[in-house]
């Protein structure tokens, strides 16, 4: 499934992408402005919001702009040459932590957000258009790489529609987090395990049951992309159901769809029992 010829494939997407995010386009335009060291004022990041704050609105805004376009093209450019979820997934997370530890800044930058929409708004595409458009595409590289009748095919599948749900929330949901509590954490003796299970998990626990429900409800639905890469060893209910009521079988399917109810009452019991609804709004800060 993965030659060495793919592999290398991803290992240069990955290296292509880690180095146009880590273009420091904050620090260019401070310097090309008033000529100030981006990494000595202010919060000391290099993304819009120090700029904006340091020299304005409109280098802010070029800053933006900047930061927006290497996200995007970052994703762009994986999906013309490979096109697979995971390559779109390998670009997008490599372009952002190339934005947080630029090695032309010795590995210093941005908090990575503006790197990341920008990624996520090429990422985000298919959800504006009809979904048969992009899952025939995403069939023919299934059949390619023999993913089809596979549970890590359906898998995949899932995941290049629930993803971006899950990380437009937690990229949120992250940047809503407020340093100076992590900092006082650490004032008071808390080493890095406990400020995470202590402080950083209970913070940004509502986001994360918040892209959980999204996950679960678009998988849980998925219907388009799994009918065009299922086989008999991997047939999902909503399939199943469907194929139920082409060949007639109505009392299955009234069945079916009975079961089909039960898994998303219990999710949102175990939700609800978990998180009060209305904190689960604390995900979406930021959004």
């Amino acid at each position: 499934m993965f030659d060495s010829e793919n592999l290398l494939r991803y290992a240069f997407l990955a290296l292509g992408s880690y180095f146009l995010g880590s273009l420091p386009t904050g620090v260019l335009v401070a310097r090309r402005y008033r000529n100030v060291d981006l990494t000595r004022v202010g919060s000391q990041k290099t993304g819009a919001t120090n700029v904006a704050r340091t020299l304005g609105l409109g280098a802010g805004a070029i800053v933006l702009v900047g930061d927006l376009s290497k996200g995007a093209l970052a994703v762009w450019l994986a999906q013309q040459l490979i096109g697979s979820p995971i390559a779109l997934g390998i670009a997008w997370l490599f372009a952002v932590w190339g934005h947080m530890h630029s090695v032309f800044l010795h590995w210093r930058g941005g908090r990575g957000v503006g790197t990341g929409l920008g990624g996520l708004a090429i990422i985000l595409l298919p959800r504006m258009i009809p979904p048969i458009t992009y899952a025939l595409g995403v069939a023919q590289i299934f059949y390619t790489l023999e993913l089809v009748d596979t549970y890590l095919g359906v898998a995949l599948a899932h995941v290049s529609v629930c993803a971006p749900y899950a990380i437009l929330v937690l990229s949120a949901t992250f940047e809503g987090l407020d340093e100076r509590v992590l900092e006082a954490a650490g004032v008071c003796g808390a080493n890095t395990v406990k400020r995470f299970f202590y402080v950083v998990l209970p913070l940004i626990m509502p986001g994360i049951l918040a892209s959980m429900i999204f996950s679960f409800t678009h998988s849980y639905n998925e219907f388009t992309l799994t009918l065009l890469t299922y086989g008999p060893h991997t047939v999902t209910l909503p399939v199943r159901t469907y194929l139920a009521v082409g060949d007639g079988y109505w009392e299955i399917t009234s069945a079916m769809a009975m079961l089909m109810v039960v898994p998303s009452l219990l999710i949102l019991a175990v939700i609800q029992r978990r998180a009060k609804p209305e904190k689960l709004v604390g995900g979406f800060k930021g959004v």
